[in-house]
């Protein structure tokens, strides 16, 4: 029966002792699970993909800005990866707001946000920030590319939460 505690640590026993044991690292987070909705606190591992990897090593590879369009772009992904419901609704849809609340269901609405967060890339960095974001990659030698087009979509979604909305 494996043990639960180690007697040395109030941590749980994650597994084998060693390097890659003690690189799990629990933490604790604020997630935004869909748009606009309050975050939920949740317990994950530190190092869950290959961005994370990139920003808590010791000599980070990108910068915390870069880290959170790495994150966006990696849930947005994620979302549009998922397929559509096949149930049908017979409720009108009101109002010509995008996200859950409204047009929109989220797997569409994620489309069409990585599609125009897309646009703002060059074909070299699509491709980066495409195979380590999305599909957790390694990014090889990539890394100056990835911290363009992570930049680039930083830049991309701070324009866009502060540009007025025509109406």
């Amino acid at each position: 029966m494996p043990r639960l505690h180690s007697p040395t640590s109030p941590r749980p026993d994650m597994g084998a002792p060693g390097p890659a044991a003690r690189a799990r690292e629990v933490v604790y987070d604020m997630v935004v699970t869909t748009p606009h909705t309050p975050a939920q606190a949740v317990r994950r591992v530190r190092c869950e993909c290959m961005l994370d990897r990139l920003f808590y090593r010791a000599n980070s590879a990108i910068d915390p800005a870069q880290y959170r369009a790495g994150l966006r772009f990696r849930g947005l992904w994620a979302r549009a990866a998922r397929q559509t419901p096949l149930t049908q609704s017979y409720r009108p849809t009101t109002g010509a707001t995008r996200g859950p609340a409204g047009g929109h269901d989220p797997v569409t609405w994620a489309v069409l946000e990585l599609n125009e967060a897309l646009s703002c890339l060059s074909a070299a960095q699509r491709r980066a920030v495409i195979a380590t974001c999305g599909m957790d990659e390694p990014v090889g030698l990539r890394t100056r590319t990835l911290r363009a087009g992570l930049n680039a979509l930083d830049t991309f979604w701070r324009r866009a939460a502060h540009a007025t909305p025509d109406a």
